[in-house]
């Protein structure tokens, strides 16, 4: 091979390998820029999904899309938007803070985790405004209650001993006056109500004023109800056997 052969061949070598290399740089260019046009292909479609409200549709299409760009602090960001539309405060947190470990200084990602943490906060603090609410309130429930039963427990105490002393007076007076229709009235009354001490003491005020078989007489007289009328003259003779005995 004489000096020109070797000149001409030397420049196929050069040419080819120009060539080859060439082929390989458009190659990973292409590669790369359809690797580029997936991952935006893939963030426009999530946008798209979470703009029309099909938020479950965008979090589904943006973990498949992390798959193949799992790199990408833009695709975190947008699963995390679309986990803060359906409301997943923590899940969505945790996307943000993956963006940012990918890229610290993505500004959606930043915004949105500040933005997360004063709704947490406004919840919190709802929540202990509820809460405080709440014990006011069963606590003024409480206090109602306890004066209400206070006060029934007084009114009830004076309205006792109103009708207590009511009661004493009237069939005083009415024993006094000979008023027996009224005497045997307010017997009959007691025992309706089962007032058992008031009309022990009743039944012993008219054994003072009168004897058993005088008192007894006076209640079969003026006594209409046989049921109560019994119950009386028992009563009555009980207690005078009482008197009788520690006499």
């Amino acid at each position: 091979m004489n000096r020109t052969e070797r000149i001409i061949w030397l420049i196929c070598v050069v040419l080819t390998l120009t060539v080859m290399v060439g082929i390989i740089e458009c190659r990973a260019n292409m590669s790369a820029s359809t690797a580029l046009r997936s991952e935006v292909s893939c963030g426009r479609m999530g946008q798209e999904l979470i703009d029309r409200g099909d938020y479950e549709l965008a979090i589904s299409s943006l973990e498949q899309s992390l798959n193949d760009h799992p790199r990408s602090d833009w695709l975190y960001s947008l699963l995390g938007r679309a986990y803060f539309k359906m409301g997943d405060l923590g899940q969505a947190e945790a996307q943000f803070r993956k963006a940012l470990d990918i890229n610290k200084n993505n500004p959606a990602a930043k915004r949105m985790v500040l933005e997360m943490r004063k709704t947490q906060d406004l919840l919190k603090d709802r929540d202990i405004t509820e809460w405080v609410n709440i014990a006011k309130e069963r606590a003024a429930d409480l206090v109602t209650l306890v004066i209400g039963v206070w006060l029934g427990t007084l009114l009830s105490g004076i309205s006792g001993r109103f009708y207590s002393h009511f009661v004493r007076t009237s069939f005083r007076k009415a024993l006094a006056k000979k008023d027996f229709d009224y005497v045997t009235d307010i017997l009959e009354d007691l025992q309706i109500k089962r007032e058992k001490a008031q009309l022990r003491m009743r039944l012993r005020e008219l054994l003072e004023e009168y004897e058993l078989e005088e008192a007894k007489g006076m209640i079969i007289e003026y006594v209409d109800d046989r049921e109560i009328e019994a119950k009386l003259v028992h009563f009555l003779v009980q207690i005078h056997k009482k008197s009788q005995a520690k006499s």
